[in-house]
């Protein structure tokens, strides 16, 4: 072999290493990646196999949990715990809350004796504590709804405007969640991510129906998926919808106003018997001694106070409007 021959190989096996040097990460890497997106489609593919349904919204905080909280976030019976999370907006993991509330009521059931005589005191106090979170979040569900249902009408002008415009449904959607800021925006944000990355149409919006359980987020779906099924304008659509949430929100404050004599009566109503009761106690000790210290007087006491809660409620059913 002669000089030039060895020169030749010496220079190809040299070229050859740096070209093998400079690409291997950015192909390792990137064959990594795909190695791990691929694994990752496949758990959800069999998740999805087995009844549950793929979201972004559900899997994102999953990432920063480790693997012992994965596995019990991933817990059968947790799924309406974290499904009530995600309809009140709360980023929060729901064995934390649960972990909480059954700690805070252990807690009190643990101290309790030393500061309340009575154990039947002692176990409503902890029960108390222990329904405290799951009363907030429910309450935070209610105040999400209602910010999500004001805001409603004001994306969905903004998407029938982006679709007269000309832009494909996705990137009205993109444009939407990105100029609208609070639970809209975020919404439909999420809706995109899932149509961009791949998902169905129709499972994103389910989820956004899921997360979002109002009649305006089902109708909203439905003209989309019949518009998409069976062709027509989407823009006129969405516009007649965003008119009728609006008069929808009109009707309702009309109602409010013509019911609020109502809803203050059921107020007074519940609140006048406990504080004349508390009064007279104050005024004249052992008032009350009857009902508390005789079984039949405990028992028309339980009564009371059962029938009064009914009343309560029945008045707020009779001045509570559902559309």
């Amino acid at each position: 072999m002669t000089d030039k021959t060895l020169i030749v190989i010496a220079i190809f096996v040299t070229v050859a290493i740096l070209v093998l040097a400079f690409a291997s990460p950015m192909v390792g890497n990137d064959r990594r990646s795909r190695r791990l997106l691929r694994a990752r489609i496949d758990a959800l593919t069999k998740t999805a196999q087995a009844g549950d349904q793929i979201t972004l919204a559900r899997y994102s905080y999953l990432d920063r949990l480790s693997r012992r909280e994965r596995w019990l976030e991933s817990q059968p019976a947790l799924k309406p715990l974290i499904r009530l999370l995600q309809q009140a907006g709360v980023a929060m993991p729901a064995y934390r809350l649960l972990l909480g509330s059954l700690g805070a009521a252990l807690a009190v059931l643990i101290l309790g004796p030393f500061f309340i005589a009575s154990a039947g005191v002692v176990v409503a106090a902890a029960l108390g504590v222990g329904v405290l979170p799951f009363a907030w979040l429910g309450r935070r569900k209610r105040q999400h709804l209602a910010k999500f249902e004001e805001q409603l009408p004001d994306g969905l002008a903004m998407l029938a405007r982006t679709l007269r415009a000309g832009l494909p449904f996705s990137q009205a959607l993109q444009i939407v969640s990105q100029e609208l800021e609070g639970p809209v925006g975020k919404e439909l944000g999420t809706v995109f991510t899932e149509i961009n990355y791949g998902g169905d149409l129709r499972a994103a919006l389910m989820s956004m129906q899921d997360r979002v359980p109002s009649v305006s987020v089902m109708a909203l779906s439905t003209s989309i998926l019949i518009q998409r099924e069976t062709g027509g304008n989407l823009a006129e659509s969405v516009d007649r919808l965003e008119r009728l949430i609006r008069q929808r929100f009109r009707f309702e404050r009309e109602m409010k106003t013509l019911t609020a004599s109502n809803r203050a009566s059921a107020k007074i109503v519940g609140l006048l018997p406990l504080l004349m009761a508390a009064g007279m106690e104050g005024m004249s000790p052992g008032f009350l001694s009857p009902l508390t210290d005789t079984e039949t007087g405990r028992t028309l006491l339980y009564w009371t106070i059962g029938l009064l809660i009914v009343g309560v409620l029945w008045i707020q059913r009779m001045t509570r409007l559902s559309v």
